[in-house]
């Protein structure tokens, strides 16, 4: 059957979503996120999709900068905490509450981290990461990370255990005190102490079980080695299981009372796992970006499909497995291995808009017609995901209301029917519901039957969708349908390129031209009569009606129109490097003006310091004075030490750190290092930087108040520690 919506999963099977899904799902680090990856569903809305795509950028970029989202390993709270309210009287199980902990500690903490306005997706993920303080130091305080409760929890249990640790101890001490002692060591087994049912026993040699008095609780597998409590210990052994049993009932008290809060929570607490199992599948969108090198594209509003560069994500994956077979994902795609594989692979540029919406791509059989197709439907189902494409960041996808395909040889058994039959079906269903905002993949349209019977079916097909005004994409081995793509303003002719001297595709979609001949161009080269061959080309001009030697001059020119656009490009680029140079070198000029202002404020300031210094000791010298004078000469060291602390240099570091905020690099010229923030005190006037990941406090008036130059290693050295 045609597809209906969008997420039709026929449609999606054939453009082979299920398999990138599977390439994706793999990248993330949750049980949940890995399932709803693999079952993931295209959006139908432009803005879901603009700012889907966006959060996953700005993920992107905080990666590379070093985040980690930390959520290895999460569990799954929603089909614990999302039943019917009914569950609130049960208890959960200490795993269940160390998960619990920890998603309300990720939350916590990612609420920080990614509450940055210059990542306003990500803040406004973050804002959803509501905190839940008491809930959460309470957990922390009762359950540690295995799921076990801490002595912490209640000053009963801890009391409890307390006992408990001294009665076995004293068992224990008694066990190992007297098992080498006689006559106690020629019954035993050896000088193990084995737990049998909550007691510490022997291991007895069955034939000396009379020789030692006491409780059996167990023998080994083969029957010559009983377990045995010694009579000495039995009252202590009594005393620790009331004990034990004491210690399970307050800990089920607290698994019950710490359970009612988390139920009365469990909405709030659902939500909160709910966003870190969104973000944990950003983060593996993010990270499958990179290990194929995929990039962002646009999503406009208007009917514009655009595909620049680009690649088949699984053809992709196969080049890199073909060169690399032991690599297993999510590991890292190296760069140059990464490089290797797109270079095999010819990328795809396509453009259907409002001025153009059909393609008739015409060539040679395995010249990748149908790959062409499959590549533009599986990216825009991509898009649509929110998952970034193997394409050029200026590739455009539009919103589509569905996506029609009918691509592959698949004949209706159920039915009856032949491939033919089969694919009218679906045509006919195409046709029946597609509409201006449709993206229709025909794949070899008119095939399967009569020539001319399948020929004038096709080009009544195009009709119908050409009145629509549908995005269209197909192709066909039908001379006529060439001339078709002529007599339409709105259709163009394109072609997968043919090497007629190695008798090979080049797997490139040529724009604009229709495919020639290339059976006869293969018969010629491998020998046949030169008359039979023009004779066969002659026939085939008044089959088409199309002029060879006419496409021929067409073809000339459109080669010479694209050698002059790759010459156009390189002068471009080279353009743009010389224009980044020069920034580059505007910016360092602006580096080293910098620096070289710094040190005349800071010799300025040096000098400043100096002449207080110095008139500081003289006024020491003079000693202490009595009325007016002693107050005239406080008030004199006051002004001093204003005049110290105002000096342009000062200022400007306060200015400077007044403006920072946690994640910027400032240079800290006493450490030498471009150092980044950690945390702020605009009160106490203190930084806390990170240098080589340790946290070191420096003071507003330690830090420059620009980075520094080029080669400030070398010869910018500014040592501050004698500053005040």
């Amino acid at each position: 059957m045609a597809n209906q919506v969008l997420g039709d999963p026929d449609v999606l099977r054939r453009l082979e979503l299920p398999e990138v899904l599977d390439l994706v799902s793999v990248h993330a680090t949750t049980n949940s996120g890995r399932l709803r990856l693999s079952e993931l569903l295209p959006l139908q809305n432009a803005e879901e999709m603009r700012e889907a795509l966006e959060e996953v950028a700005e993920l992107r970029s905080r990666l590379a900068l070093g985040l980690d989202l930390g959520l290895k390993g999460l569990g799954d709270l929603g089909s614990v905490l999302g039943r019917d309210s009914g569950g609130a009287s049960s208890s959960l199980g200490g795993l269940q509450l160390a998960n619990v902990s920890r998603v309300l500690d990720r939350a916590r903490a990612l609420r920080e981290v990614l509450a940055d306005p210059d990542y306003p997706r990500l803040s406004l993920r973050a804002q959803q990461l509501v905190d839940l303080p008491s809930l959460r130091e309470r957990l922390d305080q009762t359950i540690d990370a295995n799921g076990e409760i801490l002595d912490e929890a209640s000053e009963s249990l801890l009391d409890f255990r307390s006992q408990a640790k001294l009665l076995e101890d004293e068992i224990r001490e008694w066990l190992e005190k007297n098992r080498e002692l006689s006559p106690w060591k020629k019954f035993l087994q050896g000088p193990v102490i084995t737990p049998r049912n909550g007691r510490l026993c022997w291991a007895v040699r069955v034939e000396c079980r009379h020789q030692v008095r006491g409780i059996i609780h167990g023998e080994s597998a083969s029957g010559q080695t009983l377990f045995v409590e010694p009579d000495p210990v039995v009252r202590k052994g009594h005393q620790l299981e009331k004990v034990q049993d004491r210690i399970l009932q307050e800990q089920r008290r607290i698994i019950a009372e710490i359970s009612k809060e988390i139920w009365l929570k469990s909405r709030q607490i659902v939500s909160l796992w709910d966003h870190l199992v969104i973000l944990d599948m950003v983060q593996a969108k993010a990270r499958f970006a990179n290990n194929f090198g995929c990039e962002v594209p646009e999503i406009c509003e208007e009917r514009d499909l655009q595909l620049i560069e680009a690649r088949h994500p699984l053809l992709i994956w196969r080049e890199i497995k073909n060169r690399q077979r032991q690599l297993t994902l999510p590991e890292v795609v190296d760069e140059p291995l990464l490089g290797e594989a797109k270079d095999a692979i010819t990328p795809l540029d396509l453009h259907l808009n409002a001025q153009q919406f059909q393609l008739v791509v015409t060539g040679p059989n395995t010249g990748g017609k149908t790959v062409v197709i499959k590549t533009a439907g599986l990216l825009s189902l991509m898009a649509s995901c929110a998952i970034p494409v193997p394409a050029a960041a200026k590739s455009r996808f539009p919103c589509f209301d569905a996506i029609h395909v009918d691509v592959g040889d698949e004949q209706s058994l159920q039915q009856d029917l032949s491939t033919f039959s089969s694919h009218v079906a679906i045509v006919a269903q195409i046709l029946q519901r597609a509409t201006s905002r449709s993206l229709v993949l025909l794949d070899e349209l008119g095939s399967g039957t009569d020539p001319l019977e399948g020929a004038a079916l096709a080009e009544a097909v195009l009709d119908r969708l050409y009145q629509r005004g549908t995005l269209t994409l197909v192709t066909t081995h039908i001379g006529r349908l060439k001339e078709y793509a002529y007599r339409r303003r709105k259709c163009e002719n394109a072609a997968m390129e043919f090497d007629p001297n190695k008798l090979a595709p080049t797997y490139r979609l040529k724009v604009g031209l229709p495919g020639r001949s290339n059976a006869l161009v293969i018969a010629e080269r491998l020998g046949m009569p030169s008359e039979v061959v023009s004779n066969a080309r002659d026939l085939s001009e008044r089959e088409t009606g199309l002029d060879p030697e006419v496409i021929e001059g067409l073809r000339r020119s459109q080669s010479d129109l694209d050698r002059k656009v790759r010459e156009a490009e390189i002068q471009g680029e080279k353009a743009r490097v010389l224009a980044e140079e020069v920034e580059q070198n505007e910016l360092e000029q602006k580096k080293i003006r910098s620096a070289l202002e710094y040190e005349l404020e800071r010799i300025e300031e040096k000098r400043v310091h100096d002449v207080i210094n110095r008139v500081l000791e003289t006024l020491a010298e003079i000693g202490e004075l009595n009325g007016e004078r002693a107050e005239s000469l406080k008030k004199l060291r006051q002004l001093l030490e204003r005049s110290r602390a105002s000096t342009r240099l000062q200022q400007r570091r306060l200015e400077t750190a007044q403006k920072l905020r946690k994640g910027d690099a400032v240079f800290v010229p006493r450490l030498q290092k471009v150092c980044e923030v950690k945390k702020i005190n605009k009160e106490k006037q203190r930084l806390v930087v990170s240098l080589n990941g340790i946290s070191t406090d420096v003071h507003f008036h330690e830090i420059s108040w620009v980075l520094p130059p080029p080669g400030f290693d070398l010869w910018w050295y500014c040592d501050e520690s004698g500053a005040e």
